[in-house]
Formats: C-alpha cells, sequence, structure tokens
C-alpha cells in the first residue's frame, strides 16, 4: 500500500480521500519516473486547529495552513538520489503529510474550483516536498509548478494556476 490514511477529522468522510491520496502519490511518482509500490507515506486527514498546532510546533507559525509536509530525512534528498533507489523488502518512507479541511474547503471556495481537485493539487505539492522539492526560489517554483501542472493534467484536472 502506498499511503496510509490517518482519518482524525470526520469531516474529510465527505471525500473519498484515501482514493485521492493513492491516486496523487501514485502519479505524481510515476511523472518522476519511480515506482510508487517502492514507497510509502502517512496522510493525516486533519481539521485547522491540529494543523495550527503542528504548525506552530513543528515551524514556529502560529497559524493555520492548508497542508504541511515532513519528510522522513532531516533535511532534503534530492529526487536524483531517490530515483537510483532499489527496492527491498520494505518500501522507503517518504514521509508524512497533514491536510487541514476547513482552510482547503474555504481556499477551493475562493478560487472557485472542486474541492477535490485542490485537494488532489495539495496532496501533489505535498508530494513533491516529501521528495525534495521546494519553491523557495523562482527557478525551483517554476520547476515544482511544471510537474504539478502535468501530473494534474495526467488525473484530468485543469491547471489550477490559470
Amino acid at each position: 500500500m502506498s499511503i496510509d490514511l490517518i482519518m482524525e477529522d470526520a469531516r474529510w468522510k465527505t471525500l473519498n480521500l484515501f482514493s485521492i491520496a493513492n491516486a496523487a502519490f501514485k502519479e505524481t511518482l510515476s511523472q518522476l519516473n519511480l515506482k510508487s509500490e517502492n514507497f510509502i507515506c502517512c496522510v493525516l486527514a486533519c481539521s485547522g486547529e491540529k494543523i495550527k498546532e503542528l504548525n506552530a510546533q513543528f515551524r514556529g507559525k502560529n497559524n493555520t495552513t492548508n497542508v504541511l509536509s515532513f519528510p522522513s530525512k532531516a533535511g532534503n534528498y534530492a529526487t536524483k538520489s531517490i530515483s537510483k533507489f532499489k527496492a527491498s523488502t520494505d518500501p522507503f518512507e517518504l514521509g508524512d503529510i497533514a491536510i487541514a479541511y476547513e482552510v482547503c474547503k474555504k481556499e477551493a471556495g475562493v478560487s472557485k474550483i472542486k474541492f477535490e481537485d485542490h485537494v488532489y493539487h495539495l496532496i501533489i505539492h505535498s508530494v513533491l516536498h516529501l521528495l525534495g522539492y521546494d519553491h523557495e526560489e523562482e527557478k525551483n517554483a517554476a520547476e515544482m509548478e511544471k510537474i504539478e501542472v502535468q501530473v494534474l493534467a495526467n488525473l484530468g484536472i485543469s491547471n489550477p494556476y490559470l
């Protein structure tokens, strides 16, 4: 199994989050020529209050956010080194993702996009962070955005940046 899902906030049951997270995870890895069966991650489906606590505890920011990514290894590792990963008996643990229901729901409404499509995008975005991608510099942001848009297109979802 590629994704472990912890459903902490029952409102997430309005979506098939397990299916969405798995599809986003598998398609993102496939886009990068990685086999999803070689990797796992955990998704915490939580509330805005919980993500605010996590943001304060781990990032020193006392505010809510839509999604957080926690790579399993300290520091970022280059996708190029992960792409050389050889399957062993146990899949490589990429890390954890926390996603906040009401924050994502509100953002989707403001952007006038389907809630489900926004969740796909955020999971893709987070998986890329787990793989070491970031958007701190313009060049890196453009690369990350290009991958996100392609993965979304592969899933039949329109470019959210337009």
